[in-house]
């Protein structure tokens, strides 16, 4: 299911509600109504600073070797990656806030590794509950994805 919202056009989720993260997300139904939605995404700034790593953290592998690491801290609302390949590849977080419009979240880094940050604290809505997901991207191509993870908001 995830695949249809690492499209170039997105596609809304059922099952999670996770919707499309990319702007101008659509419905992949023929009949669906297109709606706005209003998405934040920033590239993920360098910090040298770190973050423990712990239950409100995922990471992402290729099967032998772990691509990278994302953590959510509601503290601020900030998403933290790490890409631990330095493959070329770049990694993304995708999210949404179960909020008035649902509005959607990404979160992007460059592939040089070490830890950087994502602050949406002045656009993420207190007291609620963030569905997100790490992936790992070449240009515009999804190339894999991990799990889900839920996390409430500050």
């Amino acid at each position: 299911m995830r695949k249809m919202i690492a499209g170039a056009t997105g596609a809304a989720l059922v099952g999670t509600a996770l919707v499309g993260a990319l702007p101008g997300s659509a419905s992949a139904t023929a009949h669906a109504v297109h709606m706005q939605k209003t998405v934040y995404s920033k590239k993920a700034k360098a910090t040298t600073g770190s973050t423990k790593f712990d239950a409100k953290c995922i990471t992402i592998d290729t099967g032998r070797k772990v691509a990278g690491m994302a953590c959510f801290r509601a503290d601020g609302d900030r998403v933290w990656i790490k890409d631990t390949l330095k493959d070329g590849l770049h990694l993304e977080v995708r999210g949404t806030v179960n909020s008035s419009g649902q509005p959607g979240y990404r979160c992007y880094g460059n592939y040089k590794g070490g830890w950087q940050i994502c602050d949406f604290g002045s656009q993420m809505a207190e007291n609620h509950v963030f569905l997100w997901y790490l992936s790992t991207w070449d240009g515009n191509k999804m190339k894999a994805s991990g799990s889900e993870k839920m996390l409430p908001t500050s």
